[in-house]
């Protein structure tokens, strides 16, 4: 019989120098309260009342490193001397409440707009091969000059993270954006070492990356690394044909320095190679390929996903019981260490607790026309309308 207890969700978990109260996590989202490029009294007031709510660890929002590349306009998180006070106080509101915390470092690779007279709007904008899709281009292949540039500027941010007190950080390699576009193989041609049909060289630079930021912050310091299959071009795209990719990437991730996987997926419980196994999802093969701590993600407690949610407007229904009983399943079985809860997280800033408690049915329905009206069109004019044309659904 299905173990689906959720007692093991709320048992710590030491990764590294840090330990998590227990296995909830609220991922990097981005909720539109940013100015100037960093946390507002507002985006402390908010992730503090989710550190109390009694999430065990919680990234930032997506914060780009100080480079003229990074960013586009003041809804963006950069962590540079401007903002650094201000991250500091995020940073112990957060822990203070007894969370975790995180910042997620960034970069929107190609997917960058410069906004005429906002700073760097001259700035080229980069990516790995000029490309964010096969045959659609976004911003021009980096040199390596600029590859070495931009790995400094990482290691910096990391080292601004270390020395605010937070525990950790996250390399995003997600969603299309750059370090994503370095993995995908219809986004990165390069023919130098640092592209074309072997994942091992796709990787390279990400995980150069990494292990630049694991040597400059010690061996203990939390190093996640965010990827994902999907992207927001393409919801079949695939990093990885296979688990022999994906296992050869997670070997050489671990030998960067990689503390623990956040594997983002549409729907936490979607079987990956079904050809393979029938119900296994892609943070069940990191965790069983790798051996490094996996966080799942996907639309925990919703009826659907965050991007046929945000973009193509099918409004999501409630399914705390059924994908409770699920997740607990699948983390009894040990398909992964930790579950990332976003939406949910959102709507509720007492989630964790209230999951705890049994209190399902005070839980309240993520509605993005309440809980996300300051953040669509304010950070990426038209993101909507384009992803509509561009999606492959």
């Amino acid at each position: 019989m299905a173990d689906t207890s959720l007692d093991g969700l709320f048992t710590p978990l030491t990764i590294g120098n840090v330990t998590l109260r227990n296995r909830f996590v609220m991922p990097a989202m981005q909720i539109g309260f940013t100015e100037n490029c960093g946390p507002s009294p507002r985006t402390i007031d908010y992730l503090r009342g989710r550190s109390e709510g009694g999430a065990g660890l919680i990234f930032s929002e997506s914060c780009a490193p100080d480079h003229p590349s990074g960013y586009w306009q003041a809804a963006f998180c950069v962590m540079n001397p401007e903002t650094r006070g201000r991250w500091e106080a995020l940073t112990e509101a957060i822990k203070g409440a007894g969370a975790a915390f995180a910042v997620q470092l960034w970069h929107p690779g190609g997917q960058r707009r410069p906004i005429e007279g906002f700073a760097h709007a001259d700035a080229p904008t980069l990516s790995p091969s000029g490309l964010i899709q096969a045959e659609r281009e976004g911003g021009r292949a980096m040199t390596a000059a600029e590859m070495d540039d931009l790995a400094d500027a990482f290691v910096r941010a990391a080292e601004d993270a270390k020395a605010i007190g937070a525990d950790g950080v996250e390399l995003h390699c997600a969603h299309g954006y750059l370090m994503d576009q370095f993995l995908w193989a219809e986004t990165n041609v390069r023919e130098d070492g640092y592209g074309g049909p072997a994942i091992a060289d796709r990787a390279r630079y990400p995980l150069a990356v990494a292990a630049a930021i694991r040597q400059a912050v010690g061996p203990d310091f939390l190093v996640s690394l965010r990827f994902s299959q999907f992207k927001e071009v393409d919801y079949g795209a695939r990093v990885f044909e296979t688990p022999e990719e994906l296992a050869e990437f997670g070997a050489l991730a671990k030998a960067a320095g990689v503390s623990m996987l956040n594997v983002s997926s549409r729907r936490f419980g979607k079987p990956e190679w079904p050809e393979q196994d029938a119900a296994l999802g892609i943070a069940g093969w990191a965790k069983r390929l790798t051996g490094l701590p996996v966080m799942t993600t996907g639309s925990i407690g919703l009826s659907t996903d965050i991007f046929a949610d945000l973009f193509d407007g099918e409004d999501p229904g409630l399914r705390i019981a059924a994908d409770l009983a699920e997740l607990a399943r699948r983390f009894n079985a040990g398909e992964f260490d930790m579950v990332g809860v976003g939406r949910m997280h959102i709507a509720n800033a007492d989630f964790v607790t209230k999951v705890r408690e049994g209190r399902f049915d005070e839980l309240r329905l993520y509605n993005k026309a309440v809980d996300l009206k300051h953040l669509m069109e304010q950070v990426v004019p038209g993101a909507v309308e384009e992803h509509r044309k561009t999606a492959d659904v």
